[in-house]
């Protein structure tokens, strides 16, 4: 099981950095009880090593992600950003990225990340349901939104 809820989602966030994004997404995550304490620091420190960042049309998009170690239940943290921050490119380490959605995955489970991944892929292919999401007015549109789009309870 999935968990995500408003408290996940990160609404027309300003972050100065990456890593201030994947705080805030682990902190949220913590603060539910669902990773541990550490468990933004071992995310950030996975996507120094492995970038996440997309280059998706019609903006870029980051999947951060650390192992399941300190994961004590799957969720999904969402940033939507005011403005763009720098990701590296997952194909081209060395090419910055501007990122405007940030999903972060917190999961237990290898076979419900692929699940989730694979929904997520979609997503990631159409354009216009990235601007969907990127346009959205209210942090509740954002939680329908996803729960729609990506067939969460």
């Amino acid at each position: 099981m999935l968990e995500f809820n408003e408290s996940l989602v990160a609404f027309d966030l300003e972050a100065q950095d990456a890593r201030e994004v994947i705080e805030i997404l682990a902190g949220k995550m913590h603060a539910q009880e669902l990773v541990s304490v550490e468990y933004g620091a071992q995310t950030w420190e996975r996507e120094t090593i492995h970038p996440t960042g997309l280059p998706t049309k019609p903006f870029c998009i980051a999947f951060p992600h650390a192992d399941a170690d300190g994961v004590s239940c799957s969720a999904l943290g969402v940033a939507v950003l005011r403005k763009p921050v720098i990701f590296q490119n997952m194909a081209d380490p060395d090419e910055g990225l501007d990122v405007v959605l940030v999903f972060m995955l917190a999961n237990r489970d290898p076979e419900e990340q692929i699940h989730t991944l694979r929904n997520l892929a979609v997503l990631f292919g159409q354009p216009e349901k990235l601007v969907e999401l990127r346009d959205q007015t209210t942090l509740q549109g954002v939680v329908s939104w996803l729960r729609r789009e990506l067939r969460l309870s």
